[in-house]
């Protein structure tokens, strides 16, 4: 049997491996930071979006309520003549008898 040629495995120099690792770990954190600022940024921006609804849903409820106290004191106005005691009109009957006796 022939000698069997050992294969040499070249070891990698020891400071390019620790800048890869740092690189590596330097890289993630900032792929973490990053996902951090996008939900953060979500967030706000849901945030901002409700605190926008709710501000539009009390304008249009302020509105609402504006509207029917108007409706309501326009009615109000219109059913006071209406309500007023008049003099009832007299039947054509009753005012021929009137007539007659003056």
């Amino acid at each position: 049997m022939a000698n069997r040629r050992r294969a040499t495995v070249r070891m990698p120099d020891p400071r390019t491996v620790t800048e890869t690792a740092v690189d590596a770990g330097v890289q993630a954190v900032e792929a973490t930071a990053a996902i951090a600022r996008g939900l953060v940024r979500g967030a706000v921006t849901a945030a901002r979006a409700v605190s926008e609804g709710a501000a539009g849903a009390t304008d249009e409820t302020t509105r609402a309520t504006m509207d029917l106290a108007r409706d309501a004191g326009e009615r109000a106005k219109r059913a006071v003549p209406r309500a007023t005691s008049r003099p009832r009109r007299a039947t054509r009957k009753t005012q021929g008898r009137r007539r007659r006796a003056a």
